[in-house]
């Protein structure tokens, strides 16, 4: 088979590897549809833990084959990838914190991902859905699931105000799980007049460019004491500032985005948030249980019956043959997107 593998740190090929065959209790899928994660970006661009790897976690395909003690009616079942693999026995697990798990696996990190046009994966990691959904849209179930993990973690309820910090996937999820939520007012910052855009096109009433206005002032005008639930995503420090001046006192701010390990924040923002008796909640993936939550459960609803909108989060499909230049155009940012989808089955134009 043929696949996009990761080499070392800015080396991405796209070269013939063996098919996997499925170990016991393992399944193999035939991918469909594989989108392109930030973190996947970060591993070309920063450097990763092991090399060679496969890259790729939000995946959707057909599972074509089974391995010993596995059912063959997982035969032709087209499945969503769940990434996460837990172990399923240590006290985190056990009390349904699967992302705390001591000694877990990540497909497309960990272990093989979905950058090819096959993936071996655990049968508990094969979440079965409709046959008439897209395997784009598909795709993009898991970083739904991280948005809507989100807002359960920060106890948002109907009828509340909230702030989006960052336009991009996540964000843009988040924006939509408000609106499908029933939030009072969505506000939602980014720098891309084309991702706000997008933010309103998906259910913002409000966006803020914060190279053009004052996040702060412009929050506080619309709110005065602030929002009650913020929402950030974009693993920028700066932005994470903003956070605590825009949320009403004894509200709620939850963290998504991944931080900088290199660079650190004022203490003044401890002081803020000890002040107005804020609550910061860190997000870690997006699973509770039973495995692997109502997160996936509530996704699936949602696309069957329309709310969420997959369409206004893709911008490019690519063959995955074109994978190495795309990662290139990554590195020296000259390709503006949101979601990329790379289709193994598709050739090159």
């Amino acid at each position: 088979m043929k696949a996009a593998i990761l080499k070392d740190k800015g080396v991405l090929t796209y070269e013939e590897v063996p098919t996997p065959s499925p170990q016991a209790g393992n399944l193999l899928l035939q991918v469909k549809a594989v989108s392109i994660c930030g973190s996947d970006i970060k591993r070309y661009i920063s450097g990763h833990r092991m090399y060679p790897l496969i890259l790729g976690h939000e995946a959707a395909g057909v599972i074509t084959q089974v391995g010993e003690g596995v059912k063959e009616d997982w035969v032709g079942k087209h499945v969503a990838v769940i990434p996460l693999v837990p172990c399923f026995e240590c006290e985190q697990c056990e009390k349904g914190f699967y992302s705390a798990c001591h000694s877990y696996s990540f497909i497309g990190s960990r272990e093989a991902g979905a950058f090819a046009e096959y993936m071996e994966i655990p049968e508990k990691n094969a979440y079965i859905i409709p046959d008439e959904l897209p395997f784009d849209y598909v795709s993009l179930i898991e970083p739904s699931t991280v948005a809507r993990h989100m807002l359960s973690l920060g106890n948002f309820k109907a009828g509340e105000t909230a702030v989006v910090l960052g336009a991009g996937s996540i964000g843009l999820m988040i924006v939509q799980w408000l609106r499908i939520l029933g939030a009072k007012q969505i506000i939602c910052t980014d720098i891309s007049d084309e991702n706000l855009a997008a933010a309103e096109a998906l259910g913002a009433e409000i966006t803020i460019n914060a190279l053009k206005q004052d996040v702060v002032t412009e929050v506080a005008n619309l709110t005065e004491d602030g929002v009650d639930i913020t929402l950030e995503a974009t693993g920028v420090p700066e932005v994470l500032e903003q956070a605590i001046p825009i949320t009403r006192p004894r509200g709620r701010i939850v963290l998504a985005g991944n931080q900088p390990q290199d660079k650190s924040l004022p203490m003044t923002f401890i002081e803020k948030m000890m002040r107005r008796e804020l609550s910061i909640i860190g997000c870690f993936m997006s699973y509770s249980a039973p495995f692997p939550g109502h997160e996936w459960d509530e996704t699936i609803a949602a696309l069957l019956d329309g709310s969420l909108n997959m369409d206004k989060m893709i911008s490019h499909h690519f063959p995955l043959s074109d994978a190495p230049d795309i990662f290139a155009k990554f590195k020296d940012h000259s390709l503006e997107h949101r979601k990329i989808i790379l289709n193994p089955e598709q050739e090159n134009n």
